[in-house]
């Protein structure tokens, strides 16, 4: 599945989704998605509330339109942006091309592209270890 291919239809079955989206197909990954939805059930039952069907189409919307690109110039208003920057990104991302990392890295004036293998949309979840680790390197920095 690539982001263009994801339909309203896939939201009907969330937790699939969220595995295959978020997460490679590999046993490792996968056991890093089972572990995510169990702590997003612990927030919910601590009274975090769920994502629902609405929000998500709504969002999904607006990525589709805000991920248009534009006919010229297309990284131009990156260029502006100089506020340091963690890039997270997965190597085998679907939602995402790995691509658009690499883009972000090459426009960003103060870009730091971090990649994790073996890692799809949820790259952040699944080597949430690593990811907290620079993430306090990054904002002590």
């Amino acid at each position: 599945m690539t982001f263009t291919e994801l339909s309203i239809a896939d939201l009907e079955d969330p937790e699939a989704l969220l595995l295959k989206a978020f997460f490679t197909p590999s046993d490792v990954s996968q056991a890093a998605g089972r572990a995510y939805l169990a702590r997003l059930d612990r927030l919910e039952a601590e009274g975090d509330w769920p994502v629902t069907r609405a929000a998500a189409e709504t969002q999904l919307v607006s990525i589709r339109e805000w991920g248009q690109i534009p006919i010229t110039d297309r990284y131009a208003m990156l260029k502006g942006i100089y506020q340091p920057t963690l890039i997270v990104h997965g190597t085998k991302d679907v939602v995402v091309d790995v691509a658009n990392a690499v883009v972000l890295e090459e426009n960003l004036s103060d870009a730091i592209l971090l990649m994790l293998p073996d890692a799809s949309h949820g790259a952040q979840s699944q080597y949430s270890d690593v990811f907290l680790a620079n993430a306090k390197l990054f904002l002590g920095s």
